[in-house]
């Protein structure tokens, strides 16, 4: 199979939420043509995580560990994914050694470790920022 050239295809508009953080998906996507926004929510806000443009896959972990989305990703401008179901993905991890398939579930979990763990510096740096424009505001206003 071919990711990039999956029979089944979808479109979605500017700002239309394709995946969902915390729902159960059977499907991954690859995107064909435009780019998609990856973000995360972390304490009451959405943190950007990344963008990804065509020719990159979304969705592969939920496929892999059987567990909930762990971000959402939304269309920026115009965007057309192929999908790529859960059962046509069974068929060719089925394929793989037993040792190779417990070494792409870890790789997964660390990934979505990580996926936390970068959402948290998005805040973190999100918050500082916030913080220095405050200051600078102060600032701002006594030199007045």
């Amino acid at each position: 199979m071919n990711i990039k050239n999956t029979p089944i295809h979808q479109r979605f508009g500017n700002k239309e939420v394709i995946i969902s953080e915390g729902i159960r998906s059977n499907n991954a996507y690859v995107v064909l043509k435009g780019e998609v926004r990856i973000t995360k929510k972390v304490d009451k806000k959405n943190i950007v995580i990344g963008t990804l443009k065509e020719g990159e896959v979304f969705g592969e972990m939920g496929l892999i560990s059987d567990e909930v989305r762990s971000a959402t990703v939304t269309a920026v401008g115009d965007v057309t994914v192929g999908i790529i179901d859960k059962e046509a993905f069974d068929q060719l991890v089925s394929k793989l050694p037993e040792d190779l398939k417990a070494i792409v579930l870890a790789l997964v979990q660390r990934l979505r470790v990580t996926t936390n763990l970068l959402a948290r510096v998005g805040l973190e740096l999100d918050n500082a920022q916030n913080q220095m424009n405050s200051f600078t505001l102060k600032d701002h206003s006594k030199n007045k």
